[in-house]
């Protein structure tokens, strides 16, 4: 080994020489070991909604090899392993399309400032968020959600946990996501919003935040580059509070922020606020539009473009003391209620999304009946949550509903959920990429 600009160097000799040294026989090289041949397991499902809005079969045979669905036959097959669901309802694993595992405790959501809890993710040790995030992993699963779209992390912990999760170093669902939320200067939760001491604002700054088109472009490219899935573009509240701001981002920073992200295969989720905005934002190509109420332009606007509306009812029928208690006198929930059932009779794609966040993993399950509350009919609910969630991420051939070639994420109820949507918040048995995660 020799010294170079002060640094201890091994030389490449060394390590080649080190490479072709013999293998003693005190540490054999044993021979190559065949992999054992993938498990095959039965699943017998009474009642299967393989693909909600198809009929319903009876007395169906789910053949499971490999974590991915090989084949479906009549009747109650047998095999090494078999899974006894003759008297449940069957369907495929449901798809949560907004959902933040890194979010507010109960505690953080009751303080009603988003800035508050965004601000502690950023303080708190990673490692510590990490942990504490792990059984809210496990819950979701336990719900039945086997995939969901993070559509925003202040805590930067979601592309290692996908990983990881990937990996089988941890249970979880399957996650599509984006830790940062993009806007530009002076939008949302731009370092502003902390009302911090101006030397302190680094410390809350977002990666998303940008100004102007280079620089939108940049905060994009950049982002992908560090993992994202999708990109979550936010556009600024401050032109609903205020009558007097039509709207914050100029179009061509909310058309930059979008056709950057399509040019390298994203899309583009939109927290919807003020309707100037949101109109932008899908004539510049935005794929879904996040919560409600959304007026009538932006209900047609979402026919013309062909984007999906997730309109996270749940989340919104929670907040709502939180929003009387800050001044806010509409009936925002019967306002959002009213778009979600607009845009599905236009023929809108609705998708499912809770919003989730640890402070309310009990009610995650509760958008299906929000949805069917809403006016919609049970079955496309569930679709809200499978087939059309899973063509919204591009995946269809994946996941949202079961059949050969997919991955084995199966969930089960004890009752018909196309009669009584309710039996969907008690989920019984959950499989994802074959694995029981649920019994």
């Amino acid at each position: 080994m020799r010294l170079k600009h002060g640094l201890l160097v091994a030389p490449l000799a060394l390590f080649s020489a080190m490479a072709a040294m013999p293998v003693t026989a005190q540490s054999p090289n044993p021979a190559p070991v065949a992999a054992a041949p993938p498990q095959r397991t039965i699943i017998h499902a009474g009642t299967l909604i393989a693909e909600p809005g198809k009929p319903p079969r009876q007395r169906q045979s789910i053949i499971v090899e490999g974590g991915v669905i090989k084949d479906i036959v009549d009747g109650f097959v047998d095999g090494p392993v078999v899974i006894d669901l003759s008297n449940r309802y069957v369907l495929p694993g449901f798809i949560d399309m907004h959902a933040h595992v890194t979010g507010p405790s109960e505690s953080e959501l009751g303080d009603g400032d988003p800035a508050f809890w965004v601000a502690r993710r950023h303080l708190i040790r990673q490692s510590r968020i990490t942990l504490d995030t792990l059984p809210v992993l496990r819950a979701v699963l336990s719900n039945g959600f086997t995939t969901i779209r993070g559509l925003f992390d202040p805590a930067s912990i979601s592309y290692d946990l996908r990983d990881a999760i990937a990996r089988g170093e941890v249970d979880g669902p399957r996650m599509i996501v984006s830790e940062p939320q993009f806007m530009v200067a002076g939008g949302d939760l731009d370092t502003a919003s902390f009302k911090l001491r101006e030397p302190l604002e680094p410390i809350v700054k977002n990666r998303g935040s940008c100004a102007g088109v280079e620089d939108c472009r940049r905060a994009v490219r950049e982002e992908i580059k560090r993992g994202a899935d999708v990109i979550k573009l936010r556009t600024a509240d401050l032109a609903m509070s205020d009558p007097r701001i039509r709207a914050v981002e100029y179009p061509e920073e909310v058309r930059a922020i979008i056709e950057t992200a399509h040019r390298l295969g994203r899309k583009v989720a939109v927290h919807s606020a003020a309707t100037a905005p949101t109109l932008q934002a899908l004539e510049a190509g935005a794929d879904t539009i996040e919560h409600g109420p959304i007026e009538d332009s932006v209900v047609a606007m979402m026919k013309k473009t062909g984007a999906a509306y997730t309109p996270t009812l749940i989340v919104v029928q929670r907040l709502m003391p939180l929003l009387r208690k800050s001044g806010i006198t509409r009936d925002l929930y019967g306002e959002a209620r009213a778009s979600a059932l607009k845009a599905y009779r236009l023929g809108v794609p609705i998708l499912y999304g809770s919003d989730f966040m640890p402070a309310l993993a009990a009610s995650q399950s509760g958008e299906f009946r929000e949805l069917v509350g809403a006016g919609l009919p049970p079955v496309e609910a569930i679709r809200a949550a499978t087939v059309n969630a899973a063509k919204a991420l591009d995946m269809s051939d994946k996941v949202g509903s079961i059949a050969p070639g997919k991955f084995a994420d199966i969930v089960a109820v004890d009752g018909d959920p196309l009669a009584d949507i309710t039996v969907l918040e008690k989920v019984g048995f959950v499989m994802k990429d074959g694995r029981v995660m649920k019994r």
